[in-house]
This record gives structure tokens, sequence and C-alpha cells, in this order.
């Protein structure tokens, strides 16, 4: 393969996939290089949450303009994407919590956003017949949800009909760059020429660019997800109290919790320093674990062949899901909702997160090499922001000027002394 294209994006994501469609609409010739399948990795394995609420205040306007996109969407792609708007809400067990969300409750007001402080029988409104533990709850009720993997496909598809192509199993072992601009990539079929190439590469992002030089602080954060059995119908609204739930068209319910595994590696030692302070304060969310991935992926932080390598031997990250927290998920979802005690795991699943010091995403073109595009680094929460990413980057390619602000995103403030600490209270 010798190949021309306007742009090439590495990673088939929600991300890589908003960006191509929204670049295929603007004339540009696309073509998106993914090591495995799309959506295979992290957009297929979330918990398919779209919230503007807790979000950091920076990330406020964008979710809010992407839920704009997404309650049109389905329309858009002509696509089934399980689209539903019944808000989302978070319980809090104290007073002392509550008063934390109303002072976010005040800064996402200055936005327009409508998210409202409950009290506990207003909660009781939004979940009938719970069994929550719970002082008062927050609650946006213009938030929502939706099918990852439908949802990602559905935006390759439509991408496609405009003239992207994407070409799956095909990964991108090194950005080719020539008198300091990207010219192109070249793949395991050969070599693709190209002005611009956009990082949306996930979990992989840090590690491929190291081989330019550039040091992207990246982690990556292991979640575990359970789908049940159908139950009745409790309520549409996403929720947090304890379990994570979200009850789906057909009855099923997505269910996970906030305790997350870091499995070592040698990326978790290049990276301990921006990630020390966020561990501290979130040790008890995190399990650490020592197994075979350290093994396997021990020498593309340092060699662009030993990359090429893993890259092409773990087409899809699979990780075996924490059982242990999803049953504990299970139990306390019975417990809180006492309409689902008969609702078992049907099935479960496992994904990594590209997880930030900050929780932040970045969204920024560089200067060095020009032409090289970031939108890596979601968190956890990328899902949501899919659609609006995708608009923004391209806005930056084809006109040089997003619509809305990026600059708290830029990929210079990992370099620059601006203090990493997350703000997100999910």
């Amino acid at each position: 393969m010798d190949r021309q294209a306007d742009v090439v994006i590495i990673g088939a994501g929600i991300a890589g996939t908003a960006i191509a469609y929204y670049l295929a609409k603007g004339g540009s010739k696309v073509i998106v290089c993914e090591k495995g399948e799309i959506a295979g990795e992290q957009s297929s394995r979330n918990w398919g949450f779209v919230r503007q609420q807790g979000r950091d205040p920076a990330e406020i306007p964008l979710m809010m303009e992407s839920n704009n996109i997404w309650r049109g969407l389905e329309r858009e792609l002509n696509a089934d994407l399980e689209w539903l708007q019944a808000g989302n809400m978070v319980t809090f067990s104290n007073a002392e919590e509550g008063a934390g969300w109303e002072g976010w409750r005040q800064t996402a007001a200055e936005f327009g956003l409508d998210a409202k402080i409950l009290t506990r029988d207003e909660a009781e409104a939004v979940v009938p017949g719970n069994a929550f533990d719970c002082y008062g709850a927050i609650f946006t009720s213009s938030d929502g949800q939706a099918e990852p993997r439908k949802a990602t496909a559905a935006l390759a598809r439509a991408a496609e009909g405009r003239g992207a192509e994407f070409h799956t199993n095909c990964a991108v072992f090194e950005v080719e760059t020539t008198a300091g601009s990207v010219s192109g990539v070249a793949t395991e079929r050969g070599t693709i020429r190209a002005p611009v190439v956009v990082c949306a590469a996930g979990a992989w992002s840090g590690r491929m660019l190291r081989s330019l030089g550039l040091k992207l602080p990246q982690m990556w954060i292991k979640g575990s997800v359970a789908r049940t059995t159908p139950g009745p119908l409790v309520s549409h609204t996403a929720t947090w109290t304890g379990v994570a739930f979200r009850q789906r068209r057909d009855g099923t319910f997505n269910i996970a919790q906030r305790s997350a595994d870091h499995d070592l590696t040698f990326e978790s030692f290049l990276n301990l320093w921006p990630f020390l302070g966020s561990f501290a304060s979130h040790r008890r969310d995190i399990k650490l674990h020592l197994n075979r991935l350290a093994f396997d992926l021990m020498g593309g932080s340092f060699s662009k062949a030993a990359l090429a390598k893993e890259l092409t031997r773990h087409r899809i990250l699979n990780p075996e899901p924490n059982h242990t927290v999803l049953n504990d998920a299970l139990a306390k979802l019975h417990r809180l909702l006492p309409q689902t005690a008969k609702v078992k795991i049907d099935f479960s699943w496992a994904g990594y997160i590209d997880m930030a010091p900050d929780m932040l995403p970045t969204l920024d073109t560089l200067d060095s090499p020009s032409g090289l595009v970031l939108a890596t680094g979601f968190s956890g929460h990328g899902f949501g922001m899919g659609p609006i990413v995708g608009r923004l980057i391209s806005e930056l390619i084809l006109r040089g000027e997003p619509s809305l602000n990026l600059d708290a995103f830029r990929f210079g403030r990992f370099s620059d002394g601006t203090k990493l600490t997350p703000h997100s209270v999910v």
C-alpha cells in the first residue's frame, strides 16, 4: 500500500471515527488506520453514560454542545444508537458532600446547565422504589445514555458513506516526518502519505508519541463492567450511588463500581511522577497488579521495532474483568433496588482507560512536528464527548480555529508548569 490522503487518523474509537466523519463531511480525503477492529477497545467497553454532570468546568461547554449533537445523532446518522435522555443522578451521603455538589452546580449554572440538588424524597421520584442510603442527590435532567458499540460503528459507516476509508488490522508503526513536518505514516501494509496525522490511539497514544520524542503522561486504568439479565423497568436515569447503573431499553442493566485496577508495566514507572498526587488521593479506589502484561509490554516504550511487535500482538486488548468487584456491584444493586432481586450477571467485560494526570483530554495541534494533531487522554469519560471532539478537531484541521476554547486541553500543559490536579468529583 502506497497511498495518499489529506488526513490519516490513528485509531478507530469514538474519537477517531467522529473526527473522520466530520472531516469527510468537510470534503477531506481521510484514511483511518486501526490495529484491531472499529471500537475494539475502550470505545465499546465503557458504561454508555453521556453526561454533562460532574465535569471539570473546562469540559462543561464541550459536553453541553456534545449533548446537543447527541440529541439529533440518531436522525443524522440514520441509526439506532439506543439514545435515551433521562438524566444523570449522583447521590451524596451527608451535608458536606452536598455542599461540594452545590458548589459544582453553581459553576455549572454559569454555563446554563440545568443541574439541580434533590432531597432524599425527590431522588425517590427519579428512581422509584429505591433503598438508597443517601442524604440527597444532584440531578441533570438533560443528560443521557447510548450504546457505545452501536454509536462508534454508526459514525464509521457515516464517514465511509462520505468517502473516508477504514483499514482495520492495520497498525501504524511510525509517524513519518520531513523537515520538521508530518509527511505520513508507516503501517504494516505500507506507507500512507499525508500532511496531517491525528493520534486518537487511546491507551496506546503515549507509547506511540514517545518515538517522536514527545512525552504524553498516561496510565492504563482497567475498568470492569457487567450486563445483567432483563429486569422490571425501574428508571432510565443513569445513576451513581455506591454502584453505577443504567437500565437499557430492553430492561437489562449495565453495572460498575468506582473501583479500578492498574496492571503495572514499564509505563507505570515512566509516568509515575505526574500521577503521584492523584494516586495518593484515590489509593482506596485503585488496586495495583503485577501480571503477564508487564512482561508482554516491556520494550515498546524504548524501541520502534518492539512497539511494532506489541501493536500487532495485541490487536485488541481484552483484559479479564474484576469479578469480585462486579459481584459486589450486583449485590449492591439488589440491595439498593429491591425490584432487581432476580436479575443476574449475564456477561462482563473490561477495558483499559487512557488516564491523564488531570483527567482532561489532550486536544491540540502541535508545532513540532507540525501537522500532528492529538485527540486522546479522555480518562474514562470520552464516550459522551466523541461527537464534539470530532467536530472540533475537524475545525482545527480545516479552519485552523475551533468553535470552542480548547486552551485547557493543550499538550503544553504537561511541560509548562500547569498544576495537573483532577477537578472531577466523580
